[in-house]
């Protein structure tokens, strides 16, 4: 019986990992391909406006290069004035003060932005 010493080389230990990823990409034999890039991204409504203490939903369109709607990626929301209006994670837009701010969406390295206005309804 002969024993045979391997002495593993880092690009065969990187190769062997990118086989492993590809093998685990793998669904009852057949080889998902990795999504579409973002191409572009909107946000929907481009502007809103809104009283102190009131929302608006917006929500994230993305096209990939060939115009297709893509859905289900990953987002991150951001509002430049967070003194006027809030934004969560899943696009609600709720207003604070006087006052207007940018929204903007990123997905990938894709950006977009809305403009907010919120004011102070008559009366008060």
């Amino acid at each position: 019986m002969h024993l045979v010493t391997i002495t593993a080389r880092p690009h065969v230990l990187a190769g062997l990992t990118a086989l492993a990823l590809q093998v685990a990409g793998c669904r009852g034999g057949e080889w998902t391909a990795p999504p579409p890039p973002i191409a572009a991204v909107a946000i929907v409504p481009e502007s809103s406006e809104i009283v102190v203490g009131g929302a608006v939903q917006l929500t994230a369109a993305m096209w990939d290069a060939s115009g297709r709607a893509v859905g289900h990626r990953a987002v991150t929301w951001a509002s430049s004035n967070p003194t006027v209006a809030i934004v969560s994670a899943t696009g609600l837009v709720t207003a604070l003060n006087r006052g207007s701010t940018t929204v903007t969406v990123t997905c990938e390295d894709r950006r977009a932005t809305a403009v907010v206005i919120v004011f102070v309804p008559m009366g008060v």
